[in-house]
């Protein structure tokens, strides 16, 4: 256990810490020219060059897309019991950051250190199809529009360096474009985690038990969730391991933007990110135990 909080949690949460300092310190940096950067560059360039070296059959890509989808709807379920059991009225808000996880920022570079780079593939088709999820579906919990969805999920280019990487798989690229590709991806975790710091440096808490309850939506509806759903689809014994922890972690930062965006409550957003990434760590040792 020892081990994992060493080689697991303290490389991710120094990063984190880093920005989160720096945002404090330097008052006027934004995250925006960041999160511009890796979401139309590094992390393209990521998917892009991790998919063309690594191989994903279509029976292990239909696992991930299809418990990715039973998580997001088991989440959503449960965060709307919860409400009408404890909150007595609906917030879209407090549904979306317990149901959208951060698989991005925190997921891949934790699994990589947990499970090495051969579910690097894994974590990031679980995150380039959970995006399509949160930029769908997500915006229709925020604002019940279809279409506004679908607009969303076509501007996502992650989803079209993930196609190009199937069209050129196989095809030999000149030496230098191969390098700078891998180069460019490279730089995408260690930028995600601080651009996180940053951001938790930004916002506040308030009302600690819908952020404990949202917390706890987030962890334990993740966790069952993903066990149930990649039990059901067969998926394989390793599989299952990488997305029951990919489908267990922190609220997604991009929830507060989206509800900060479409100005649906987004204090409660906030709230969530916070007490969720704050107790990750010691739900972590559980998921350890769970997986093994």
């Amino acid at each position: 256990m020892g081990e994992l909080l060493l080689n697991v949690i303290l490389p991710i949460y120094l990063l984190i810490a880093l920005g989160f300092l720096s945002g404090k310190i330097w008052k006027d940096l934004e995250t925006k020219t960041i999160s511009t950067v890796v979401l139309y560059f590094f992390a393209p360039a990521l998917i892009f060059s991790s998919f063309r070296e690594l191989p994903l059959n279509l029976s292990n890509i239909s696992c991930i897309s299809l418990t990715a989808l039973g998580v997001f709807f088991g989440v959503y379920a449960l965060s709307v019991l919860s409400e009408l059991l404890f909150l007595k009225k609906r917030n879209p808000a407090f549904e979306l950051s317990s149901t959208v996880m951060n698989a991005g920022y925190m997921g891949i570079p934790l699994i990589l250190l947990m499970f090495g780079e051969k579910a690097l593939p894994v974590a990031i088709t679980y995150m380039v199809v959970m995006a399509v999820y949160h930029f769908t579906l997500g915006i229709v919990v925020l604002k019940g529009s279809v279409k506004e969805g679908i607009v969303s999920a076509l501007r996502i280019p992650l989803i079209y360096a993930l196609l190009l990487s199937f069209l050129l798989k196989g095809v030999e690229l000149p030496l230098g474009v191969e390098k700078m590709v891998k180069l460019t991806g490279d730089a995408t975790l260690p930028l995600m985690l601080f651009s996180i710091g940053i951001s938790l440096s930004k916002i506040t808490f308030s009302e600690i038990e819908i952020s404990l309850l949202g917390s706890a939506v987030r962890f334990f509806g993740g966790t069952a969730s993903a066990i149930i759903s990649s039990k059901l689809l067969g998926c394989s014994p390793f599989l299952q391991k990488v997305l029951i922890v990919q489908s267990s972690l922190p609220s997604a930062v991009l929830n507060y933007v989206l509800c900060e965006k479409f100005e649906v409550s987004s204090q409660t957003a906030a709230s969530i990110i916070f007490i969720s990434t704050l107790l990750f760590p010691v739900y972590l040792l559980f998921l350890k135990l769970l997986v093994g």
